[in-house]
């Protein structure tokens, strides 16, 4: 059964890591394990401009994010758009990810680590989302 908007809205708040899913130059589907932050409707992540999924981005805009508990009973949630590519340095956004992910000292860790380095922020609103939540589904 497909998931309301605001149970939709609760699953995309959770630190939970999404598959992304691009098409590579050659047509061939690229999907890869992404972190990610959803607000005010729009998705955003990095990537660094060396990342194949960034190559594949400046090839062809189109992105498909699923997200999944993977637990049952399982939720998923499918996002399906055109993104758009920024390169800048977003140390914030890097440690509030990080933090998020990884915990506190792991996630400032890793953050450091990471300071002053250009990222590929990634972002796109959602055209299309499909979704189910089989904990609604009727035996």
């Amino acid at each position: 059964m497909p998931m309301k908007k605001k149970d939709i809205e609760k699953l995309l708040k959770k630190p939970i890591v999404a598959v992304v899913a691009v098409t590579a130059p050659d047509g061939a589907p690229h999907a890869v394990p992404t972190w990610f932050e959803y607000a005010g409707g729009q998705i955003v992540f990095h990537t660094g401009p060396e990342a194949f999924k960034y190559k594949c981005l400046v090839h062809d805009p189109r992105i498909t994010l699923v997200v999944d508990t993977k637990k049952a009973p399982y939720k998923t949630v499918v996002l399906k758009g055109r993104a758009t590519l920024e390169e800048k340095i977003d140390d914030k956004r890097t440690e509030r990810m990080a933090v998020e992910y990884l915990g506190k000292k792991l996630g400032k860790a890793y953050a450091k680590s990471l300071k002053g380095n250009k990222v590929v922020v990634v972002s796109f609103k959602p055209a299309r989302t499909i979704s189910w939540d089989y904990a609604q589904e009727r035996p």
